[in-house]
């Protein structure tokens, strides 16, 4: 078991965890974290099969990853295990055992120097280390004489805070690793939809974006309610950096864009002869425009391409080449068919015309717009703030107020025993301890030696 303590309390370990986790950390920095497959596949593909089975593709949820998390915790919790009974100790006060413990002033000439003052005068030597802000005890226990002063008591537990708030730290990313969720809600207006595993709705009651002069998105805006048990709990506003929260989760505005499957068109048909007509249509939908044509819009693309093997795609969800696929029949037979382009009307291509096939163009198009948001759930989140709290005051104790302390025992027939610890700042406490000689006499400094735990 000791060897265990001991293995897991090195700092070799903690240096090479260290190392180990830093370069998993700029593998999952270089590697982007939770896409396809597919993805991963087409990027690195000699490399997507080692990126997948050690899940680089989730780096920070990943086994590895987690162990290695967990193995420095538990450097961290036997490091701090190992320093607390030595520092408990020594707040045991005037106990014979607490002044054998720690580090020891080993000048011959300034233990009897301390001794001798303890014995003839302690209110002077207590005065002195009083002004110096310590906290002083004297007292005599049988045939005992005891001194202890010290200061920075707050400064003994600095480095186990921070080890603490880093535990806490560690903890809180562990529990959001594990337990945080993210849930994408897209909604159109008017429409509704429950959260997974919570028991209220959100409805999306308008949609709106705001715009620059120069035509760039400024800002969109959702107003949302929250539907519990039936009822309206509430409507909020929510854009940009300013989320709200319900039922446990954060609800952000992430982005927005338009619902090409519920498109509506307008097409302009010049039959020869005849004058223009103007035909709104639905996806998927016919009109009739006389007892003998029919025109139908088969499909709308946002932004029209041709991949490598010639099929049609949408190469994304902006209206860059927005193009309608439409049949125009006349007593059952085709007429036309084809895609018409909005930015390119005279483009016939892609068209297909029999015998007195008309003009056909698109004027227009319209989609209604979806708002897109985040609902995400970070538990571990207030651990790490505590955890961070902590570690800051670890810090600033351990170094402002670094803890010294100075016992004196004398013991008949015994030589007076005098030990002395300092956290840091050794040469001034050496200053210090000089300071007091000159109280006991005139002479030269002495040099100390103060050994330091």
């Amino acid at each position: 078991m000791a060897k265990v303590v001991r293995f897991l309390s090195s700092i070799r370990l903690a240096i090479v965890l260290l190392i180990l986790i830093i370069g998993l950390s700029i593998i999952g920095t270089l590697i982007p974290q939770g896409q396809e497959i597919d993805f991963y596949r087409q990027r690195w593909p000699s490399l997507s099969e080692e990126i997948l089975y050690l899940g680089f593709d989730h780096l920070y949820r990943s086994p590895l990853f987690l162990s290695l998390i967990f193995l420095f915790l538990l450097n961290l919790l036997a490091c701090s295990i190992k320093q607390i009974p030595a520092k408990f100790q020594r707040l045991k006060g005037l106990s014979p055992e607490a002044f054998r413990s720690g580090g020891s002033l080993k000048n011959k000439k300034l233990l009897f120097r301390l001794g001798e003052l303890l014995a003839k005068n302690p209110l002077k030597l207590k005065s002195f280390f009083q002004q110096q802000h310590y906290q002083v005890k004297v007292a005599q226990i049988e045939d005992k004489k005891y001194f202890l002063a010290r200061k920075g008591l707050t400064g003994l537990f600095g480095p186990e805070l921070v080890h603490l708030g880093l535990i806490i730290i560690i903890v809180g990313g562990l529990v959001s690793a594990l337990f945080s969720q993210r849930i994408t809600i897209a909604l159109l207006e008017g429409q509704a939809e429950r959260i997974p595993e919570k028991s209220f709705s959100l409805r999306l009651d308008k949609f709106s974006t705001e715009f620059y002069p120069d035509g760039a998105v400024k800002d969109w805006k959702s107003l949302i309610s929250v539907i519990d048990n039936g009822q309206v709990q509430f409507q909020k506003t929510v854009e940009v950096n300013h989320p709200f929260t319900y039922g446990g989760l954060k609800f952000f505005q992430m982005s927005y864009g338009l619902d090409w499957d519920q498109v509506q068109v307008e097409l302009e048909i010049k039959f020869s002869g005849s004058p223009a007509q103007y035909i709104t249509l639905k996806n998927d939908s016919y009109h009739q425009i006389d007892e003998r044509r029919l025109v139908r819009l088969l499909s709308f693309i946002p932004d029209f391409q041709l991949d490598s093997s010639g099929q049609v795609i949408s190469r994304s969800a902006e209206a860059r080449n927005p193009a309608a696929l439409v049949e125009i029949h006349q007593d059952g037979q085709p007429l036309f068919s084809g895609w018409v382009f909005y930015y390119h009307p005279d483009l016939s291509r892609f068209q297909r015309r029999i015998g007195s096939a008309p003009e056909v163009r698109l004027r227009n198009f319209s989609a209604p717009p979806f708002s897109v948001l985040e609902a995400s759930s970070d538990p571990g989140t207030n651990l790490v703030w505590v955890g961070s709290l902590l570690m800051l005051l670890g810090l600033l104790t351990s170094f402002y107020f670094p803890y010294k302390e100075l016992r004196i025992l004398i013991e008949p027939g015994r030589e007076p025993l005098v030990t002395a610890f300092s956290r840091k700042n050794r040469e001034s406490f050496i200053q210090e301890l000089e300071g007091l000689t000159e109280l006991i006499s005139n002479t030269k400094k002495i040099s100390k030696e103060i050994s330091d735990e």
